[in-house]
């Protein structure tokens, strides 16, 4: 009797646990704001030792390879710390290759779209 309620603990916390899994985010992004869009930045992202890592260019900005303060996933949102005290997304994603949301920074609030780049075999 107690192996078989064993059992279904175990497979109702296995249930929970899968069905409320973080998003899998990894990859390279491109980030479209607003109207410039000739040369956008670019987040690359990836799992470390347990947490989300990431390094944007900025190429108007002539900035390259610049780490991220911080990436938090919690289900399908997305909370990603440009810099220290700096801009954060606050983003849903939509699909595997798309995350919508705000880029909340100092004065101005604007939507932001990242568009997972794809890579070709």
């Amino acid at each position: 009797m107690k192996a078989i309620v064993l059992l279904i603990g175990v497979t109702l916390t296995s249930i929970i646990a899968v069905s409320r899994a973080d998003k899998n985010i990894s990859g390279t992004w491109i980030m479209q704001q607003g109207d410039s869009n000739t040369n956008p930045p670019v987040l690359r992202i990836q799992m470390g030792e347990g947490i989300w890592e990431g390094k944007i260019d900025m190429p108007e900005q002539q900035v390259y390879d610049r780490r991220v303060e911080s990436i938090r996933v919690d289900g399908d949102s997305v909370f990603i710390t440009v810099y220290k005290g700096g801009p954060v997304i606050a983003a849903k994603c939509i699909n595997e290759n798309s995350i919508r949301g705000v880029l909340q920074g100092e004065t101005a609030t604007d939507p932001v779209v990242l568009q997972k780049q794809i890579s070709k075999p």
